[in-house]
């Protein structure tokens, strides 16, 4: 019998995470990250991570992973996921996947080999993918008042901190959106202003792509603007084994 698995994806700013932890007052859970960027210890404010709060209401895994020291790829997430999936299941809680990264996602649902395409049309789970969309221009807003929020935050300071630390501007994590723009103007390469448009658009451009990639996934289609309290009922009544 294969291991039952829920997946929430869905563009960035969408509200995933609150919609998982909704999920989690109702069922027996926990939480696997699939975000590439959640995944460093050191890249905090412009990662949107759970709080503590959160992770004290369901258990987190893949967050704060690894150190900006290693790189961390689809191959590293799959074979960290089946660990932990392996351990949720043990402790009698279902493995609810998280994020915005597709490719994270299709890759452990159909064994990627890594070396070509998927090793089948078959995913070795019994899952159910869910794919939280919001009205565009509605998502936009939020994608620009997030960015808002954590340059208030403190996003700058935190760029600043590593590259104090010698962090190589071609490390894998200044490259993820909002820390490389930030990178440029602290180089003098661009305005303050410039960096924080950059971060906007670079954001919104990629909620685009994520967007695109979920399309070519099986997956229900969900409006946030509706009634997402229907929506979690019937979730909870799928999964009624796990229910709490």
């Amino acid at each position: 019998m294969k291991q039952k698995l829920l997946l929430i994806g869905g563009p960035t700013a969408v509200g995933k995470s609150e919609f998982a932890l909704n999920l989690s007052k109702k069922l027996k859970m926990e939480i696997i990250s699939a975000d590439s960027v959640q995944v460093y210890k050191e890249l905090n404010v412009g990662t949107s991570k759970p709080s503590q709060e959160e992770k004290e209401l369901c258990v987190h895994h893949l967050i704060d992973e690894v150190s900006f020291k290693e790189k961390f790829n689809a191959f590293d997430f799959v074979n960290l996921s089946k660990k932990y999936i392996e351990e949720i299941a043990n402790r009698g809680n279902l493995p609810v996947i998280v994020g915005g990264t597709g490719l994270y996602m299709e890759s452990l649902l159909f064994a990627y080999s890594f070396k070509k395409e998927k090793e089948n049309n078959e995913s070795v789970y019994d899952y159910k993918l869910y794919i939280l969309n919001q009205d565009r221009q509605k998502l936009y807003d939020k994608i620009n008042k997030r960015v808002d929020i954590m340059l208030e935050n403190g996003l700058l300071d935190e760029v600043k901190k590593l590259m104090d630390m010698g962090v190589s501007t071609d490390n894998q994590c200044f490259q993820a959106i909002g820390y490389k723009e930030l990178v440029e103007y602290l180089n003098g390469n661009i305005s303050y202003e410039e960096a924080v448009e950059k971060i906007k658009q670079g954001t919104r451009n990629y909620a685009k792509r994520q967007l695109t990639w979920f399309r070519h996934m099986n997956g229900t289609w969900i409006d946030v603007d509706e009634n997402l309290k229907k929506v979690i009922d019937n979730i909870v009544n799928i999964y009624y084994n796990y229910k709490k």
